[in-house]
């Protein structure tokens, strides 16, 4: 059973009530990883954990019958209604788009 990180959604209630909510685990790509895990206001998590579809666009996702992430999706701290998760962070330097580079990560090298 897998439990979203972000918003508490469990696998065993969206089996039967959501079937199409897939239960992501967290990149292992540090440059990734980091920008993941800053838009939540996180600092650390661990490689079992899980984040629910209910939290990327369907553009995060290549085109296809079966869905999988695009490697540069970022989660967003929001549900599948819009609303605030329950981690949200209130700063302005969560990042809201794919293509913003953040400022303390431009010069990082990025691993492949």
């Amino acid at each position: 059973m897998y439990t979203c990180m972000v918003c508490g959604n469990k696998s065993k209630n969206t089996k039967v009530n959501r079937p199409g909510v897939i239960y992501h685990a967290i990149t292992k790509n540090a440059y990734m990883r980091r920008k993941w895990l800053k838009v939540f206001g996180i600092d650390r998590c661990y490689d079992w954990q899980r984040i629910c579809s209910d939290h990327f666009s369907e553009e995060n996702y290549r085109p296809g019958k079966k869905r999988f992430l695009l490697s540069n999706a970022i989660p967003q701290p929001y549900d599948q209604n819009g609303f605030p998760s329950k981690y949200a962070t209130q700063s302005n330097a969560v990042e809201i788009g794919n293509n913003v580079i953040l400022p303390s990560e431009q010069n990082m090298p990025v691993s492949k």
